[in-house]
């Protein structure tokens, strides 16, 4: 019985990756063909496989400095993210005080929002600011929603570290943010990573901010890929190779964060 189960669990998992990688091979392969290839009635597994795809779009087209905006506006967007929620978290996780609930909850409540909604009052606010077109705009905006995943995400973290390590740091004559910074940050490394590489996810794959906001300067990848729908039809061979380009910091990104997502959920300071 328990070998009918493996086998069956087996099949299924295979037929779910089966189902989850189809596209995304299919989208390489396309990235490979020529034109003919790639607009034949059949699908053509078997072909004679070409780079011009690749510097067409990168470089007759000046794609390059796109991927360049993509990693500014992510790391950007990731680090300010960090830097701020982490200890809003941390106060979260250890202080008592009127409203704190609350004031998580309205935390929370910007990631409910659709983000269509608040698209116009902040292409509205940067163009005031004389931000719009560049990739600070972009940077702020998505620390806005990326905030409160870190400050969600965080407090769960921090809460798992014993307070006894907070009153012993602060015995040994630190600081509270003396403790913060030396003793908890370095014990929730593996969360804080974790939570990093999600924001960093969600930045890179995001588009609607970074179109509404940057239109020449500033433009992330996600947002050049239209460009490519031109009035004599789509260039099918470019697109692929971009989104192929554009996958690749998410697969190292994800292989990465597994190893911290088990640590972060699991790790602990005091052990019984």
């Amino acid at each position: 019985m328990n070998r009918s189960y493996k086998i069956l669990a087996i099949g299924v998992l295979a037929c779910v990756l089966i189902i989850a990688l189809t596209p995304y091979v299919w989208m390489l392969l396309t990235s490979f063909k020529g034109r003919l290839d790639i607009l034949s009635p059949e699908p053509r597994w078997l072909f004679t496989p070409t780079l011009s795809n690749y510097p067409a779009v990168f470089i007759d087209k000046d794609y390059l400095p796109l991927v360049f905006n993509s990693l500014i506006i992510s790391l950007g967007s990731t680090v300010l993210s960090v830097v701020i929620g982490a200890p809003a978290a941390y106060v979260f996780a250890r202080s008592d005080f009127a409203g704190k609930e609350d004031l998580f909850f309205f935390f929370l409540t910007t990631r409910m929002a659709p983000p269509i909604s608040i698209a116009v009052p902040l292409f509205l606010f940067f163009t005031t600011l004389g931000l719009t077109d560049t990739v600070y705009a972009v940077v702020i905006a998505h620390t806005s929603f990326n905030l409160s995943l870190v400050v969600w995400m965080m407090r769960g973290f921090f809460a798992e570290i014993p307070k006894e390590i907070d009153e012993a740091a602060m015995m040994d004559g630190r600081s509270r943010l003396g403790a913060f910074v030396r003793v908890i940050v370095p014990l929730a490394a593996p969360g804080l990573a974790a939570t990093a590489v999600l924001c960093f996810i969600l930045s890179w794959n995001e588009f609607l901010y970074a179109f509404i906001l940057v239109a020449f300067e500033g433009r992330p990848l996600t947002v050049g890929i239209p460009g490519l729908i031109t009035p004599h039809g789509t260039l099918w061979g470019q697109v692929a190779a971009v989104a192929v380009v554009a996958t690749l910091p998410i697969l190292v990104f994800t292989f990465l964060v597994q190893k911290h997502l088990v640590r972060g959920l699991t790790f602990g300071a005091v052990k019984g």
